[in-house]
């Protein structure tokens, strides 16, 4: 399946019954044995983080099609992308000109410690105004660069999470490997309640799992979400050659 197939199928549920702003907030990732939407966030939470967190082989390569996908479902001036990590395929998404997305370039932790301040400059300037487009927040690799996750806790993650916290139109898309730390036995401590862990298990097919009330989690529910290169990844691809 395709990105393009797939933005095609929710806008087809838009014109048959108007649910498309439900499924564009819920944060569509891919479809169900049976063809329906599965959404990362099925829960209304206004005062409460809104953690989607990818974990499994090939998790950059998911969240970057996830990121093109939710770029796709919104205009320019409706949602924009903050992206911290220190892996180069997500420098390639600012070459997508129909979508508002930063990049900030990271190799050191104190690359991460400016970044951070340039978020919280961000987040002051949206608690003083109103009418801010939807915020995107990317935290994939944090944990990788020298300096970072010293006691396998994912401190630099969780500094974001306090920031973000009450801040309504903000999702956050984590990217880690949660088996290599102190919430290896109990995900849901560092997902929060109501939201969701996919884990990417082989190229087009995930586990979708969901914190329940009690921080238990639910059964996992397989997924099958764009695997296949779109136009828009070909373009970026044709764009990023040297030319002559």
């Amino acid at each position: 399946m395709r990105i393009e197939e797939f933005i095609e199928e929710i806008s087809n549920l838009a014109e048959e019954n108007e649910r498309f702003e439900e499924i564009r907030k819920g944060l569509p990732i891919g479809k169900d044995s049976v063809g329906n939407i599965v959404l990362a966030q099925r829960k209304e939470k206004p005062l409460t983080l809104r953690n989607t967190c990818v974990t499994g082989v090939g998790r950059t390569n998911f969240i970057r099609r996830f990121l093109i996908t939710l770029a796709c479902l919104h205009d320019k001036e409706e949602a924009c992308f903050f992206v911290l990590s220190p892996r180069t395929e997500y420098g390639e998404l600012i070459r997508l000109l129909s979508a508002d997305i930063t990049v900030p370039y990271l190799n050191s932790k104190a690359d991460l410690d400016l970044a951070i301040e340039t978020l919280k400059e961000l987040l002051r300037m949206r608690q003083e105004g109103r009418g801010y487009p939807r915020l995107f927040i990317v935290l994939d690799g944090l944990d990788e660069l020298e300096g970072c996750n010293k006691n396998g806790d994912f401190e630099e993650y969780r500094e974001v999470f306090e920031l973000l916290t009450r801040n309504p139109d903000i999702d956050l898309i984590c990217g880690l490997d949660l088996i290599k730390s102190i919430f290896a036995g109990y995900p849901g401590a560092f997902l929060g309640v109501g939201n969701c862990l996919i884990t990417t298990r082989e190229e087009g097919v995930a586990d979708v799992t969901y914190v329940e009330d009690y921080g238990s989690m639910s059964m996992p529910q397989p997924v099958h979400f764009p695997s296949e290169p779109s136009v828009m990844e070909s373009v970026i691809y044709l764009n990023a050659l040297p030319t002559e």
